[in-house]
């Protein structure tokens, strides 16, 4: 991590530097990624349409919305890569060779299943009682387990490989990079990102502190291959039932409340996020990880062009 900028704005929390340099965040537009899913889900309703198909008997809605989502994000890919200059290379960055990055994926995993493990034993508890369509809401996307090797291979594919990668690319790599580039509020961006990506997903409150722990991990190792690995890394460890962390929790202490062991997961949690925070939070006072990566990629170019 390199030092931090010693201009007056970054003395302010939710300041970060603005690229003078010409990048490609100066020119691409989440607005038209909103476009390309508009013209998605037009085009899935024309489908359901003629086809007489009916969500929910012939087509799953999980895989209607993640068919919007990758053409949306197909399309808007393509139009970035194609006529607005965007890096791939330079949204990933390196893979990261330092055991501390890779160390801060399985802080984030452990620290973002104890925050759901207190979901599920005190806010969803709650919400049965006070709003059950709202609890509803927060276990749609509970993945039933799958029976038969076919089936774990395709939600291994789906939501641990296709997920990870799709969502972390439009998210932490575009979506955010771009407004916090673009507002010079890299604070803002964080949460005006993780609100929609929060939105999509049934656990709202889980979500939303997902993405802030992925975006926050993204910006100090300076690698989109960590939040991917979280991400893929937390799916799969839910697909295949979660940590053993009630259990062993029930072992140590004989507790078997709900509440109880909810609370001690809060508890935990809550120190590690703020750990991370700790950890990752000045990196928000540096400028987005793509202009460092595309600016790096261009000066190398430039030393091979005048060493020939």
């Amino acid at each position: 991590m390199g030092p931090l900028p010693n201009d007056s704005s970054a003395s302010a929390p939710d300041a970060s530097p603005a690229s003078t340099s010409d990048t490609a965040l100066d020119r691409i537009r989440v607005r038209h990624f909103a476009l390309w899913a508009i013209g998605a889900f037009l085009v899935a309703v024309t489908f359901l349409v003629t086809t007489g198909a009916e969500v929910g008997n012939d087509v799953s809605a999980g895989v209607l919305g993640m068919g919007i989502v990758l053409f949306a994000a197909g399309g808007w890919g393509v139009q970035m890569v194609g006529w607005q200059g965007l890096s791939v290379s330079a949204v990933f960055g390196p893979v990261p060779t330092q055991w501390t990055s890779w160390g801060l994926v399985l802080l984030g995993v452990l620290a973002l299943d104890l925050f759901e493990s207190a979901e599920l034993h005190l806010l969803l508890p709650w919400l049965k009682e006070v709003a059950p369509a709202l609890a509803d809401r927060y276990t749609m996307n509970v993945v039933e387990e799958p029976s038969g090797m076919g089936a774990y291979l395709r939600l291994i594919g789906s939501g641990v490989i296709a997920a990870a990668l799709v969502e972390e690319v439009l998210w932490r790599g575009l979506v955010y990079q771009r407004w916090a580039h673009a507002w010079s509020a890299p604070v803002g961006a964080l949460f005006a990102a993780a609100l929609p990506f929060a939105l999509m997903h049934g656990h709202v409150l889980g979500a939303f502190v997902f993405a802030g722990v992925t975006t926050l991990l993204y910006l100090r190792t300076r690698s989109l291959w960590i939040p991917i690995a979280v991400h893929a890394l937390g799916n799969g460890i839910n697909l295949f039932g979660g940590l053993p962390v009630e259990d062993g929790f029930t072992a140590v202490t004989g507790v078997t409340n709900e509440w109880v062991f909810g609370s001690v997961c809060f508890v935990a949690a809550t120190g590690l996020l703020i750990l991370i925070v700790r950890l990752c939070g000045g990196a928000l006072r540096e400028p987005a990880p793509y202009v460092e990566h595309e600016k790096a990629a261009r000066t190398n170019a430039e030393s091979l062009v005048r060493s020939e």
